[in-house]
């Protein structure tokens, strides 16, 4: 087996969020911070909070009370 680097492209904010929508989210705000990506969206009529990282991963959503 060889060594293989595995090098890992970040996605921008704009991209990220595009990814949201197909989910239903209407993304109203974004933003980075610590090296995340936060999003401030709209779904089923609540507020919600997403947090990804420069993959695109999410790493936390809930609703923004």
């Amino acid at each position: 087996m060889t060594g293989m680097a595995f090098h890992f492209q970040p996605r921008t904010i704009s991209e990220c969020a595009q990814k949201l929508t197909p989910r239903g989210f209407n993304v109203i705000d974004k933003d980075i911070d610590d090296g995340l990506y936060e999003f401030e969206a709209i779904k089923n009529n609540q507020k919600w909070e997403v947090k990804m990282n420069q993959r695109c991963k999410v790493l936390l959503e809930r609703i923004d009370d």
